[in-house]
Order: structure tokens, then sequence, then C-alpha cells
């Protein structure tokens, strides 16, 4: 970022160089991140808890508050915003948060970042959360059904060997959300860069909060046994807020560099 000591500020209001220019458009440029980072945070929180609602949308809102109750009103809360997630059902709850926080995100750090390129980095950051929340995770409960007890299919031996090992399952679920991830990622810098904006070649990479929205997945396959310390763990508790971080993320995104 440019800095600039205020002996030059204080010439800059007599003399018109070109780097009071640039002065006044690096102030410019921060105050519209910071108004962007504030209207993201807030467009993922309030579409975030409009998903919630949606999934929950057979109990009002309005029973979790109850009057001179804190205590009460808090544990209800947290009841509320605790949704299963097994099974396609939970998939969808997943989809849905995620959804509901990434958009809203876009659309609240949108409006306090009119700058074109700014906007379109923030699609395409919506892009990626979407397919990174959506194909990895499909892919690992898709393995994981497969070796279940339930599968429609016929297992081979192969597949009894492995369903029948805790570990190999364990493994294989594990290995099917590595190539759900990195299928995202080509998916997403295809979308991005042939669809979205051609001109701009610039390839997303996965760096490690891309990794936090499975924490559910992989933290649980990982406890290969019962009487692991990682098992009844509520890692499901985790979930709204790493959605919250996720599709803020999403607002966050501007066309400018900042150090």
């Amino acid at each position: 970022m440019l800095k600039i000591s205020n002996t030059e500020k204080n010439i800059y209001k007599s003399f018109d160089f070109p780097e009071k220019t640039a002065y006044l458009t690096t102030k410019k440029e921060q105050r519209t991140k910071k108004a962007s980072l504030i209207g993201s945070a807030l467009g993922a929180g309030l579409g975030l808890g409009l998903s919630i609602a949606l999934a929950r949308k057979n109990e009002p809102v309005k029973d979790i508050f109850i009057k001179n109750d804190i205590k009460k009103t808090a544990k209800n809360l947290l009841k509320y915003t605790k949704l299963d997630y097994e099974g396609f059902k939970g998939y969808i709850y997943m989809i849905l948060q995620a959804a509901g926080a990434s958009f809203g995100s876009l659309i609240a750090g949108s409006w306090q970042d009119k700058n074109k390129e700014s906007r379109i980095e923030k699609i395409k950051e919506a892009v990626f959360v979407m397919n990174n929340v959506a194909i990895p995770t499909a892919c690992a409960k898709t393995v994981e059904y497969l070796l279940s007890k339930d599968s429609i299919i016929n297992k081979s031996e192969l597949l009894k060997k492995i369903s029948n090992n805790k570990l190999l399952k364990n493994i294989a679920v594990v290995s099917g959300l590595m190539v759900g991830l990195l299928g995202s990622l080509n998916i997403s810098n295809y979308i991005n860069t042939k669809i979205i904006e051609p001109d701009d070649k610039r390839k997303k990479t996965i760096n490690p909060t891309d990794f936090l929205v499975h924490v559910d997945d992989i933290v649980p396959i990982l406890a290969s046994s019962k009487d692991s310390i990682l098992h009844g763990l509520p890692l499901d508790r985790c979930m709204p807020l790493i959605y919250f971080i996720l599709g803020s993320e999403v607002g966050e995104k501007n066309y400018y560099t900042y150090e």
C-alpha cells in the first residue's frame, strides 16, 4: 500500500502533483474495501440466517425467543441452528447454507464496491465456493453410500473387503473427497476463465481455508474407531460458522491488491 508522510500531504494541498491523485485514489480504495468488508459480513450473516430458517421452515423463528429468559433463548437458538447433515437431506442443507452465505455476501459486497472488476472477482469466488461445497462433498458421500449396507448395487468382493475394513473405508471416502476437490477446482477455473472473464487467465488454487467446509466430513472419517478421542465431538456445530467465513470471503474479493 502507498505510504505518504504528513509533510508530503501538506505539500499536496498547495501543489497538484500526480502523487496527490495516487494518494487520494488509494484512500478511496481503502474506504471502499472497508465498506465492502462490513457489507460482505452482514450479507453473509443475513443470507446464512435465511437459509437456516428455510431449512427449519416448520419451526417459526419467533418460538426461539423467550421473554426475560436469555439462557433459554440461547439454548433454543443453538438447537435451531443445529442441522442434521446425514444423507441427501443433509447434503441439501450444506448447499443451502453455502448458497445463502455466498450470495448474501456477493450482493452486499457488490453494493458497497461498485467497481466492475471487483464485482467480477466476487462472482468468481462465489462460483468457487459453491463448487467447493457441492462437488467434493457429493463425491465423498457417494463413496460412503456405495460402501454402506444400504447400497443398491451388488458389492464386488473388493467393495466388500473395503466396506468391512474401517480403515480402508475411511481411506476410500477421503480419496473421494480429494478427487472432488481437484474436480471442483478445475471446473471453477474453467467457468471463470472461459465463461465469466475469458481475458483473465489467472487460475484459482486451493488454500487451507478451502478445506474448512469439509471438516465435518474429514475428521469423522479419519476417526477410524468409535473409541477414538475424535468420536462424538459436535463438529457439526461448527458448520454455520464455517459457511459464514467462506461466504464472507466472496464479498471481500477486490480488484485492488493491498499489502
